[in-house]
């Protein structure tokens, strides 16, 4: 967990009072079929894509290394990939594996992580190289893979509700925390936490499944730390509405609203966020 943190702290310039870094949320709204952002001290909405119908991003992550965004794509029909482009949304280029779900980025190992029925795949960051571990009982949830440890959630069935942790490779899995059903994780490097966005509240803990604690009672399905700036951001697809509040859960305030966007049927799908160094 050292090396990943030194890596993500590398890329955040170093988190110094003089480093001279500009942190940017960026969103996907399915039904507008946009990827966008704003900066986190305020101005106006901007759009990075805007995709032609039916076509639309989901989930969405960013590699500080190579200053991309990667997204869960959808083309039309059954027709859905992994894509990666540009922070401006210039020269995309579909990542080909063999199926898709939930996903992350392993910073560190270069890798691309994600679930499908019942088993954990990661491949290179192109897709080539894949391999799989199978967990027998169903469900798996949201993953986030850091350096040599994968941290995944089991929404149920025949695995534990709560937070699992694994090798990098799925294997040597092990039950860390209860939790209600999971929806999202995030790691803040600064403090070494866990947060994790559930059905009904927003907890964090030790990546040894120590510390659990509640940080707000709500839904969220997506959450994001801005490690430098010391806040959480989080989604509310139901409220249309992505908010942001101090680490402790204290100062709640909407960031991103319907009205902001321009619409009424704001769809939030992922949810990441970009670091710029200046």
């Amino acid at each position: 967990m050292k090396v990943i943190r030194s890596i993500v702290l590398t890329c955040l310039g170093g988190l110094l009072p003089t480093a001279s870094v500009g942190q940017t949320i960026v969103w996907t709204d399915a039904n507008a079929g946009r990827i966008q952002r704003k900066d986190v001290n305020g101005g106006e909405v901007g759009t990075i894509v805007q995709f032609p119908s039916p076509q639309a991003a989901y989930s969405i992550q960013y590699d500080p290394v190579t200053a991309k965004l990667y997204y869960l794509f959808f083309l039309g029909g059954t027709s859905v990939s992994y894509q990666r482009a540009n922070l401006d949304g210039s020269e995309p280029e579909n990542i080909p594996t063999p199926n898709w779900g939930g996903f992350t980025l392993n910073v560190e190992l270069r890798k691309l992580y994600w679930t499908n029925s019942g088993s954990i795949y990661r491949s290179e960051l192109n897709g080539a190289g894949v391999e799989s571990h199978f967990y027998a009982s169903c469900c798996l949830g949201p993953l986030e893979a850091l350096g040599d440890d994968l941290f995944f959630g089991g929404a149920g069935g025949g695995i534990d509700k709560g937070i699992w942790r694994a090798d990098a490779d799925g294997s040597n899995e092990r039950f860390l925390h209860v939790s209600p059903e999971p929806f999202d994780l995030a790691h803040d490097p600064v403090e070494n936490k866990l947060y994790l966005a559930t059905i009904n509240a927003i907890y964090r803990l030790n990546p040894d499944g120590t510390g659990f604690e509640l940080v707000l009672r709500l839904e969220a399905q997506q959450v994001v730390v801005d490690s430098r700036a010391r806040k959480l951001y989080w989604t509310d697809r139901l409220a249309k509405v992505i908010q942001r509040s101090n680490l402790d859960g204290s100062n709640v305030e909407d960031f991103v609203t319907a009205s902001d966007v321009g619409n009424p049927n704001f769809d939030l799908h992922g949810l990441t966020i970009v670091y710029n160094s200046t």
